[in-house]
């Protein structure tokens, strides 16, 4: 997996509310998600980022929402993304959610 070679990465349990047959954690901060089937997963992104990145390709990316209140993160459709794509998507999370000490290095 590309999350676990990332710095202080481990795998957290699935999220059967979520629809999540595998999450992603750093710093006890979840991060990246995959969903039910493997076909899309989630990104941890500041809201502006991700809101640009959905604008760009409405189809491939959704916001997430709770109660349609607080952001959550960006839902991406795998079958329309190339790798190095979800590789850089993944490391843009983790730079969002680890802590300071991990990502000035």
């Amino acid at each position: 997996s590309i999350a676990l070679t990332l710095p202080e990465v481990k795998e957290g349990p699935t999220v059967r509310a979520a629809h999540r047959i595998a999450g992603f954690k750093v710093a006890g901060k979840s991060f990246v998600g995959v969903e039910a089937g493997g076909r899309s997963m989630t990104v941890s992104l500041p809201e502006r980022e991700a809101k640009a990145i959905a604008a760009e390709a409405p189809k491939t990316y959704e916001e997430i929402w709770r109660n349609g209140k607080t952001f959550m993160g960006l839902r991406v459709d795998l079958s329309t993304v190339r790798l190095n794509r979800v590789r850089d998507l993944i490391e843009r999370s983790w730079r969002h959610s680890a802590p300071k000490r991990l990502t000035a290095k």
